[in-house]
This record gives C-alpha cells, structure tokens and sequence, in this order.
C-alpha cells in the first residue's frame, strides 16, 4: 500500500497515519525527534505455567520487532542528527535492551518519577516510576546540559483521554523542548499525546496508530482549539499595615 492509502488525518503542520507502524515507517520523510510509548507487550507467555511477562526466549523474540521499529527511528532521524525517547518499565527494559544492543544504543535513562503509586501485588513493591531511554546521533545535544535523569510529572489511574497507557502532555512536551527539532514523530501514538504536545509547543508531528477508536481519539484532541498557555501572574501580596490614628 501507498503511503496516502493509510492516511487518517491531516491539518497544517500535523499527519496521523492508521496502519501498522512496520508497514508506514519505511515510507517516511526524515524526522528530527522520535517520542513514542510502544506496548509493553505483558502476557505473552509461551504456556500458562511462565509469568505474566513470558519467559526469556518470548521476551527476547519480541526484541526482535523492537528491533525492526527502532532500526527505522535511527534511519529517520539520522539525516537530522536528532534523537529518539522510548518509553518502557523495568518489565519491558531488558527487551528494549536487547533490540538496543542490535539497532541503536541507549545514550541515557530517564526515570519518570509519577508522583504516585500505582497498583501492585501483596508480595512486592507499588510502582511509582517509569524509564525513558534515550537514543541519540553523534551530533545531538539536549538545550541543557544540566538536565537530571530523573523528572517528576504527577499522574494517576485516571486518564483523561482513556487510553490505558496515556502519557501526560506536560512530560511529553518537556522532552520535545529540551530535545529541540522541527518535526517530531510518534510510531504508537496511541491517544495522540505526542502530536497534540508537539502542536502545543509549534512543531511539526507526524503520528501512526493501528486501531482506528484511537486515530478518532486522537483527532478529536487536535481538533480542539490550542491556545498559547499564558505566563501565570502572582499577584504581590504586600504585608499588613494598620491604619494610623488621626
């Protein structure tokens, strides 16, 4: 299929791909930033005996599609010198590791700490954090050299767009600051966080999704009016001061 043949949405500045991502990605101009939360991929367990995760020899074959995707992402941005951020958990690490050791090596880890504790087992400890790896070309560099590898960004179980695994606009926009670049693309752009922080922040954005309940999703946030966020202003408050008697 052509590339228009998966064309879901489009308005200046902004295109939103429905397809698999595998068969979009090859077809694509070059990008300056890559932002994308790809599944996870829990619960593909070979037989019912292994963990909800599935055993080693599942997991390392899922690399091999991280892998495919990834080796995509260095193509795209390496014209541009830029860099990609992939989202993913200590359970999903060591597949994201494993693709990274054939495609493209982590330059660095970003902890996302959410300011909360999600829910958990009775035998081990409650999540409140998830990784963001960042993959980079030998030319890139971040706006700040001071940056931390650990950012908090407060979230909860409630998503406001109902996707299961959505990512809050504030993060997201964050990275494309920090990361600068004209045009940044999401692969698994899910609810469209990634393209409605891009518009926000006045960059270009490409996104792909494969279900469609999403692509409508994600359309009905870029259709909403994105207005300039204003300076907040913090009114002086002066120290009390008595009236003096006549």
């Amino acid at each position: 299929m052509k590339l228009s043949d998966y064309l879901f949405y489009e308005e200046p500045g902004i295109t939103l791909y429905c397809g698999d991502a595998l068969d979009v990605l090859p077809q694509l101009p070059s990008v300056a930033l890559v932002i994308t939360d790809p599944p996870y991929s829990f619960g593909l367990a070979s037989t019912a005996a292994e963990g909800k995760a599935g055993s080693w020899g599942d997991m390392m074959n899922n690399a091999r599609w991280y892998g495919s995707w990834l080796s995509e992402c260095r193509r795209l941005t390496e014209h541009r010198q830029g860099a990609a951020w992939v989202f993913n958990s200590w359970r999903s690490f060591p597949v994201l590791a494993r693709a990274a050791h054939e495609t493209w090596a982590i330059e660095s880890l970003l902890v996302w700490d959410k300011d909360w504790i999600g829910p958990g087992g009775p035998r081990g400890l409650r999540p409140s954090y998830e990784l963001v790896a960042l993959f980079v070309h030998a030319e890139f560099a971040l706006a700040d050299r001071g940056l931390p590898d650990v950012w908090r960004s407060p979230w909860s179980s409630q998503k406001p767009n109902g996707h299961p695994a959505e990512k809050p606009i504030d993060l997201v926009r964050r990275l494309i600051r920090e990361s600068g670049g004209d045009l940044v693309l999401d692969p698994f752009c899910g609810s469209g966080t990634t393209l409605e922080a891009a518009k926000i922040e006045g960059r270009q954005a490409i996104g792909i999704e494969c279900e469609p309940k999403y692509c409508e999703l994600t359309v009905k946030r870029l259709r909403q009016e994105v207005l300039p966020v204003a300076q907040e202003v913090v009114p002086e408050v002066l120290p009390f001061q008595p009236a003096l008697s006549p």
